[in-house]
């Protein structure tokens, strides 16, 4: 019995060895400049958001949050460079919707999406708008359907981005409506051309987001048919969503949250959610984000973002497997 005593003794002792150094670390942290890695291109949309938190996170924690653009490969670049690093907290990543779609681009991915990054915080979601040119002679989604399948062939729809989340949810849209057949997809290196030919009248429809579309929508140059949420828009909170119109279980919303390495200390995981929590409840925040209040500010437990993304990722594998949709590499 003394030599259990002993050993279990000897075990305590090797075990608050172990864990002592990882406590200490969590309770100093962070002490030094943190950097948020933010896969996608500097000065796009996603710029405000991130840099936004980052700027909240230094002014509450009291050292540098830094964000470091790293964009390509579908936002798989930037994540790699996560996945690999040191797992102390002061290298982050910025994961969007993008993150869910990526296994189903990229088979062959260097990092495992669920286990090799982990989840922070959720922060944010915000749907778009189904936009016709103005001049279409539809009014809602059902009104388009019917138009598309008497000028089957002669429509032609727009998204920026080939194979990502937008396009994907443009061939939902279409595959759920049952028009796929009667439409031709037009892809675009960015938003700015798409909208250009939509309101000339070269594309009939596009998915885009609020801060897009809106203003166009109030100059009266395009028509918004479709709320591509779960819910309706509260930028026009009467306009119909693309599922209360005949597509069950549509839901296309944009989404932003932060995520850490995969084996950063739970501790460290825990500081960081609470704090981006107490950001995302800050209605300063919101009111910075969004357009006429278009933006769902969500503030997730680590917990529930990670059962978040494996929701999405398995939600999308659907979609695509339905749609027979061919993600590009």
């Amino acid at each position: 019995m003394r030599i259990d005593a002993v050993k279990m003794g000897a075990a305590c002792v090797a075990a608050c060895a172990l864990i002592a150094p990882v406590v200490a670390m969590a309770q100093s942290y962070p002490n030094k400049p943190v950097t948020i890695i933010h896969p996608y291109p500097p000065g796009g949309s996603t710029d405000p958001e991130a840099r936004l938190y980052a700027s909240r996170l230094q002014d509450n924690l009291g050292v540098p949050f830094l964000i470091d653009a790293r964009p390509g490969g579908g936002t798989t670049i930037g994540t790699a460079i996560v996945a690999k690093a040191p797992p102390d907290g002061y290298t982050l990543l910025s994961i969007g919707s993008s993150y869910t779609i990526a296994p189903l681009a990229y088979p062959s991915l260097p990092y495992d999406p669920v286990k090799d990054i982990a989840p922070i915080a959720l922060m944010s979601r915000r749907s778009s708008f189904i936009v016709v040119p103005a001049s279409l002679p539809v009014k809602n989604l059902g009104e388009f359907v019917a138009y598309a399948r008497v000028n089957s062939g002669k429509v032609n729809a727009g998204t920026s981005g080939a194979g990502g989340v937008t396009h994907l949810s443009i061939e939902w849209m279409l595959y759920g409506t049952g028009i796929k057949k009667d439409v031709t997809v037009v892809t675009y290196k960015g938003g700015g051309p798409m909208f250009i030919d939509l309101m000339a009248g070269r594309l009939q429809v596009a998915l885009g987001s609020v801060l897009a579309t809106l203003p166009q929508i109030k100059a009266g140059k395009l028509r918004a048919i479709a709320s591509s949420g779960a819910t309706r828009n509260p930028a026009m909170p009467d306009l119909p969503t693309v599922a209360e119109q005949g597509v069950p279980g549509y839901d296309y919303a944009f989404w932003m949250g932060m995520g850490a390495p995969g084996a950063t200390p739970p501790a460290i995981i825990n500081r960081l959610s609470a704090e981006l929590i107490k950001v995302a409840r800050d209605p300063s925040v919101g009111q910075k984000l969004s357009e006429e209040g278009s933006m769902e500010m969500v503030g997730s437990t680590p917990d529930v973002f990670r059962k978040y993304i494996v929701a999405e990722i398995a939600r999308w594998k659907k979609v695509v497997a339905d749609t027979n949709f061919k993600l590009e590499e």
